[in-house]
């Protein structure tokens, strides 16, 4: 049986996980959309 607490650590994991993989991709794309504002 899972307990809430089991269940918020779970969810924290998983929700640092996502953003561990996002912020990379946000950062890509940001550089890439700020160059072409600037050099187009």
């Amino acid at each position: 049986m899972f307990t809430f607490s089991d269940v918020v650590l779970l969810a924290r994991k998983i929700a640092v996980g996502i953003l561990l993989t996002l912020i990379p991709f946000v950062l890509i794309a940001g550089g890439i959309w700020l160059a072409w504002k600037f050099f187009i």
